[in-house]
């Protein structure tokens, strides 16, 4: 595609589309980046989820900083949900280096139908303000949908907001927009251990990862501040359809044997 530069600028674009995404749902992108770089760009599966968390990174950051400025974090759930996201990280990076390609890719793609589900149907949002008082059991609540959220990160190379986004408004009473500045936040040091620990079977390139994770960092600014100012009904319907193209595409992909 034009050669380094064209590659560069390819990705360039890629990374700011990812990001923006991300920013709008409070999730990390690696449903977007993932499909495209095993199905597009031809990355192997389980170094193009690794190479997704680097981005999630620095996406997350940017974007949960801007949701933090509006005041949509919620800082007290928050220790809680990332001590049990890196429980959960520790687990699955275990769990993915046994798992061949092909088991990634069907539930990569199963992933899929469930965020574009949720996208098509969207909860109705919860008034803000109504964040529980903390409690031993909501703090393990919080410590179990943490650890979820980190299992489905490091397994699946996504931030894992598309399960705890949902979580926190159907069993926390947060808002939507208090649950994706919080997923946001929560997602930075979980990703980042997801990549540090899958480097070490060569699966992450910190390069390329980086790359990314630059210009989406800036699209999730855009994302977030269109999340905290424009019903995203419409925009969440439009995406359900390519999540389940592209879930079609990876099942498909994953009929035939690989390593």
């Amino acid at each position: 595609m034009g050669g380094p530069t064209g590659a560069r600028a390819r990705d360039a674009g890629i990374g700011v589309l990812v990001g923006v995404f991300s920013g709008a749902f409070g999730v990390g992108g690696g449903l977007i980046l993932v499909p495209v770089l095993v199905l597009l760009l031809g990355v192997a599966q389980k170094r193009a989820q690794a190479t997704s968390l680097v981005m999630i990174v620095l996406a997350a950051a940017t974007g949960g900083a801007t949701y933090a400025l509006a005041g949509s974090v919620s800082w007290g759930a928050a220790p809680a949900l990332i001590a049990g996201g890196l429980m959960g990280t520790w687990l699955g990076t275990s769990i993915v280096r046994r798992t061949p390609d092909r088991w990634l890719q069907l539930a990569f793609a199963l992933l899929l139908i469930i965020a574009a589900v949720r996208l098509a149907w969207p909860q109705p949002v919860v008034a803000a303000g109504n964040e529980p008082a903390l409690s031993l059991p909501l703090l393990l609540g919080y410590l179990s949908a943490g650890a979820a959220m980190g299992l489905l990160s490091a397994f699946l190379g996504v931030g894992g907001g598309i399960i705890l986004i949902p979580v926190l408004i159907a069993f926390f009473g947060f808002s939507q927009t208090l649950a994706a500045g919080t997923s946001l936040i929560v997602m930075v040091p979980i990703a980042l251990l997801g990549a540090i620990r899958l480097s070490r079977d060569g699966y992450t390139d910190w390069q390329r990862g980086l790359g990314f994770g630059v210009t989406a960092a800036i699209g999730a600014v855009i994302g977030a501040n269109l999340a905290l100012t424009v019903p995203t009904s419409l925009v969440q319907r439009a995406f359900a359809v390519v999540l389940v193209i592209a879930a079609a595409q990876l099942a498909w992909r994953a009929r035939r044997p690989s390593t």
